[in-house]
């Protein structure tokens, strides 16, 4: 069994809103145990009072329930990934947005439990799979740490896995009826809200959209199909040609178009169109490919606008690009600074940057050796006597 611990994505945020869900669920659980503890007359009252149910249904119990927990591992599971998953999601969307989300994603699971049964439902299950479900849609590719309880140790696992793992168990239980004590369906309700909801958020750009969201990624799937149908088109006609182990291979020809129509982009100053290509681009042919360096202008100029995006890892690679294109540019030992500051600062890389701080270092002068020097001296880590 997993348990999710973090994740590999940096957040700026405290997570505030969270904290305090955490607290007030874990006050109203000490609540509902007192109360359990001297009647259970009196708890069933609670229950009653403030689950979600058919009968003498009342708005409030949509978001009272979410905060009544029937044990502990109820209330352990459902923080848990609150603590883990969360975070990312109220730093993406603030504090606000955040609230809305799981307060809207508590009322969807519970009305989505209603049309599906009429026994009384407590949790707060279903709100944490809207956030869950938003996770999904923001962070997609990025990795979960767990706790694998088999070999007592932390694995990280890729996140559209472990959500569309959970996602699946739950369809699956649903549709066959239940009988597990767990109400599946407000599950699928929190999940259905959390996914639709942040991807109508991103497509009005109310969320701004990063290189590898959902949103961005099926929009970027076209992208990655005319490369492939690009590479398609030639190689017949270089397989009939005389001669044809001399011609440049389907492969070449389609990155030669690629980062033709990616510089006419950047010296139209098209840059943030010039930067979604460049980013199917690298995940299709990586940068160590002849020809997937744009000119020594240009490379520089696009991978400087990859930084002011905040797109760390795709400014890594343009920084690389340019640096494998051009290895005796004057520019090229500071561009493996850049690129090694990232490593090591925003994407804990710091075995990836040492290479290229070593490589630079001896060609650096002043300021810019020192700041070679510095991070060299954060890889090697403190000294110990």
């Amino acid at each position: 069994m997993l348990f999710p611990l973090t994740t590999d994505r940096p957040r700026r945020k405290r997570p505030r809103v969270i904290h305090g869900l955490i607290f007030i669920n874990l006050l109203v659980f000490l609540w509902t145990e007192y109360t359990k503890s001297g009647s259970m007359q009196a708890y069933g009252e609670v229950i009653d009072q403030y689950a979600v149910w058919v009968h003498g249904f009342r708005y409030q119990e949509l978001i009272t329930s979410a905060f009544l927990h029937a044990d502990f591992m109820h209330i352990f599971f459902n923080m848990l990934v609150l603590l883990a998953l969360g975070p990312n999601v109220e730093d993406k969307m603030g504090h606000f947005g955040f609230a809305v989300l799981y307060f809207a994603g508590a009322a969807a699971s519970g009305g989505a439990h209603l049309l599906f049964s009429d026994a009384p439902a407590i949790g707060a299950s279903g709100a944490v799979a809207a956030v869950t479900g938003a996770y999904l849609v923001l962070f997609p590719r990025t990795q979960i740490i767990c706790f694998f309880l088999f070999t007592l140790s932390r694995v990280a696992v890729p996140a559209w896995w472990f959500i569309g793992l959970n996602i699946a168990i739950d369809i699956i239980a649903n549709g066959l009826g239940g009988g597990t004590g767990i109400a599946h369906a407000a599950h699928l309700g929190g999940y259905g809200f959390g996914i639709v909801s942040t991807l109508l958020l991103l497509k009005m750009n109310v969320l701004k959209r990063e290189p590898y969201d959902l949103f961005t990624y099926i929009k970027q799937r076209k992208r990655r199909a005319e490369f492939a149908a690009a590479a398609r088109a030639h190689e017949g006609a270089v397989a009939r040609q005389v001669g044809a182990d001399k011609q440049e291979s389907p492969e070449q020809k389609a990155i030669n178009e690629g980062r033709y129509e990616i510089g006419q982009l950047v010296s139209a100053g098209k840059l943030e169109d010039a930067a979604d290509q460049y980013r199917v681009f690298v995940d299709e042919f990586g940068v160590d490919k002849p020809g997937t360096s744009l000119s020594r202008d240009l490379q520089l100029k696009l991978a400087e606008h990859l930084v002011r995006s905040d797109d760390r890892a795709n400014a890594v690679k343009a920084y690389q690009a340019f640096c494998k294109a051009y290895p005796t540019d004057r520019e090229t030992p500071m561009s493996q600074v850049m690129a090694a500051l990232m490593l090591v600062k925003n994407l804990g890389k710091p075995d990836e940057a040492k290479p290229l701080l070593d490589a630079a270092l001896p060609k650096l002068h002043g300021d810019e050796r020192g700041l070679a020097e510095e991070l060299l001296r954060d890889i090697a880590g403190p000294k110990t006597s």
